[in-house]
């Protein structure tokens, strides 16, 4: 019964309490757990300032376990003394919520995200918050064994998900994404998808991992994908002491897009890390391996060193793991992105090293606009730099081959890359992958690059035939757009406003294109379009349109037109050009060619001539149309599900026959080769102007 007191347990300092969701307890003095309080699967430990403690009495004795399911173990007194000890390992098994106390003495504590008797397919979440170790008086980290593991420990079933988030807490020992075998019998268990957060005030004394740790020559802890967030304030510094100097050489202060083996295997199939702030002293795009019998894989890796801040967190960075002794783990392929520098690094003699792939490994700058020359680049395979780029290095790491990416409408002639030591750079193939690219030159050790100048899609109000449908009304658009110079805020502040009315649309798929007006971007229409174009062809361009909505009377279908040049509809035959509605979460339709009048319904088109009722019967390149699209209020295409209100972010996409075998020619010759890399290597490319 709710509220019903048990009876108080050991030393008679817990009481407990019969709460909605379980058992409840409420420290009352200093209190050390027994075998009644381990039976009672807390989901709630409240220490009010006094010292629990969690000691093992004997070999085969279990009352250093908590086990629960979403346990929260927290002071809400906010007493800083309140602590939890003990010489042995402790277990918080199932825990959700660990906050507002401190570890003494020679802790040896594992806070587990998954229950004891996991669920198959279950899913975790646990915050650790203001945990804080004393310093050992000797300077010794080795016995203050503070680990945190998002997956489940010793257990045989596979998990959905697991997420962990660490902030203002000293981690004395190690961060896991993944699942933790230390027994054998327990052959394998994985993770479909994990999530470290280390957050401000967070300070880790070894690594953090995307995927689990296993140490007997018969387990298996495997991750679909694992991915980490290092965010300011965070510090994984690698500078305190583990045992004699020396030790532990590659567990201080890492992050690992991969699991720790230390005799069995660890497997992540996809590895992400992000840094965006504090300091880690190394990251690596795969995993550790402890001994020589480990196997710790990684099949694709992804880095990115986010903003200046993230660019100024790392000492150095590894596509592949590395090993306490014996051959460093591999990853399949990798990325390393730089995104959105606009400085050079404050730390000197930044590493950014692509060995240790299989595959091969890309350097990738998005938005750079910085003298990145101070940085050790070495072992890349390609180098890819956008549209929004600016950026100059010392030299290319090895690269031979250099890939252009991105939206160049409009853009005058820009030096995106600069290369210092041009005699390295002499010898490099040169890859366009971009949109709306007139030329280029790649003069040893300069990127120059001219954008095209095409039409800007502007909206009208269409004249229609006489006799189109009563329900279909002319209207005429209104378009989200800033001035082409606007702040980044105010830019922010209409693509917010705009996915607001897009329902499936996330900011996230909207951008700011050279006019000012929002469109979606070029590779989310891309992607999405994929599944629409026959199994022999492949999408050469993209035209976003600019994100319009409008007012038509309720239920009736809204006729909204755009001013364009006929070679911006990719087409000289009004019904093959491909209109594309963009839905929302990765999905897209096609709009239905309408060649006559009494065709003018929900989810169709139609082309005519500019500011005439005609329509039109051939395209030409410089002539002006009015592409006319028809969307019911209410209807699958209408996104803004008020009442006598459509909206719609559309596009224009180009496709072509694919080549049946060979290279292709031109400036995108050599592009097929490039996909032996691996699917890390496959270029996005990015549309910020039309």
């Amino acid at each position: 019964m709710a509220g019903a007191a048990f009876a108080t347990t050991g030393d008679g300092n817990i009481v407990w309490t019969d709460g909605a969701e379980g058992p409840e307890a409420v420290l009352s003095g200093d209190h050390a757990w027994d075998t009644d309080d381990a039976a009672k699967s807390p989901v709630k430990i409240d220490l009010k300032g006094y010292t629990l403690t969690l000691k093992t009495k004997s070999a085969t004795s279990n009352t250093g376990v908590i086990s629960g399911d979403g346990v929260t173990v927290t002071s809400t007194s906010g007493d800083i003394n309140a602590t939890i000890s003990g010489d042995t390992t402790g277990v918080i098994y199932g825990a959700k919520l660990i906050e507002n106390f401190d570890l003494v003495d020679n802790t040896y504590l594992w806070a587990i995200g998954a229950k004891k008797e996991a669920v198959e397919g279950a899913s975790t979440d646990l915050t650790v918050k203001n945990v804080k170790t004393n310093d050992p008086t000797d300077g010794n980290w080795k016995r203050k064994q503070f680990k945190i593991v998002g997956g489940g420990w010793n257990t045989a079933v596979d998990l959905s998900s697991a997420t962990v988030t660490v902030e203002d807490s000293i981690v004395g020992h190690s961060v896991y994404g993944g699942s933790v075998i230390t027994f054998s019998g327990t052959t394998g268990v994985s993770v479909d998808k994990t999530l470290v957060n280390i957050n401000s005030g967070a300070k880790v004394v070894r690594s953090v991992y995307g995927g689990g740790e296993s140490r007997k020559a018969d387990t298996i802890s495997t991750v679909g994908q694992s991915h980490i967030i290092v965010n300011k304030g965070a510090l994984i510094p690698g500078t305190y002491l583990l045992g004699s100097e020396g030790d532990k050489p590659t567990e201080k202060g890492y992050v690992y897009g991969g699991g720790n083996a230390e005799g069995g295997v660890c497997h992540v199939k996809n590895a992400i890390i992000e840094i965006k702030g504090g300091r880690v002293a190394h990251v690596r795009g795969g995993g550790r391996i402890e001994e020589t019998t480990g196997v710790s894989s990684v099949d694709v890796a992804e880095i990115r060193l986010i903003g200046d801040e993230g660019l100024n967190a790392v000492s150095d960075v590894k596509a592949g793991g590395e090993a306490a002794s014996g051959d460093a783990t591999l990853v399949g392929s990798a990325t390393i992105e730089l995104r959105d520098i606009t400085k050079a690094p404050a730390v000197e003699k930044v590493k950014i090293d692509g060995s240790g792939t299989e595959k091969g490994t890309t350097l990738k700058f998005t938005r750079v606009k910085a003298d990145l020359s101070a940085l050790t680049i070495s072992s890349m395979d390609i180098l890819v730099v956008d549209s929004g780029s600016k950026v100059t290095i010392n030299d290319l790491g090895g690269a031979k081959t250099i890939m252009v990416t991105g939206d160049f409408n409009k853009m005058p002639a820009t030096n995106i890359l600069t290369i210092k030591n041009a005699a390295i750079a002499a010898k490099v193939d040169v890859i366009i992958a971009a949109d709306n690219l007139k030329e280029y030159k790649w003069d040893n050790g300069s990127l120059m690059v001219m954008g095209r100048d095409s039409g800007v899609a502007e909206p009208v109000k269409p004249e229609l035939p006489k006799d189109t449908p009563a329900e279909v009304k002319p209207v005429e658009a209104k378009i989200y757009a800033v001035a082409p110079d606007a702040t980044d805020a105010e830019k922010n502040n209409v693509i917010r406003d705009a996915s607001e009315k897009l329902e499936g649309i996330s900011s996230g798929d909207l951008v700011v294109d050279a006019s000012g007006a929002i469109t979606v971007k070029a590779e989310t229409v891309r992607n999405a379009a994929s599944s629409l174009v026959a199994y022999n062809e492949t999408i050469t361009k993209v035209g976003p349109l600019p994100v319009f909505n409008a007012e038509v009377a309720k239920a009736q279908t809204a006729a909204v037109a755009y001013k364009i040049k006929g070679k911006d509809l990719y087409a000289t035959d009004p019904s093959k050009i491909n209109v594309i509605k963009y839905l929302g979460s990765g999905e897209a339709a096609r709009f239905v060619y309408a060649a006559a009048a009494a065709d003018f319904a929900d989810e169709s088109y139609t082309v005519m001539l500019h500011g005439t009722s005609t329509i039109a019967d051939s395209i030409a390149a410089d002539t002006e149309y009015d592409l006319v699209l028809f969307i019911k209020d209410g209807g699958r295409f209408d996104l803004d599900k008020a009442d006598a209100f459509v909206a719609d972010p559309p596009a224009v996409v180009q496709t072509e026959k694919k080549a049946s075998g060979g290279s292709s020619s031109g400036c995108n010759g050599g592009f097929g080769a490039l996909l032996l890399l691996g699917a890390a290597m496959l270029p996005l490319v990015y549309r910020k102007k039309r």
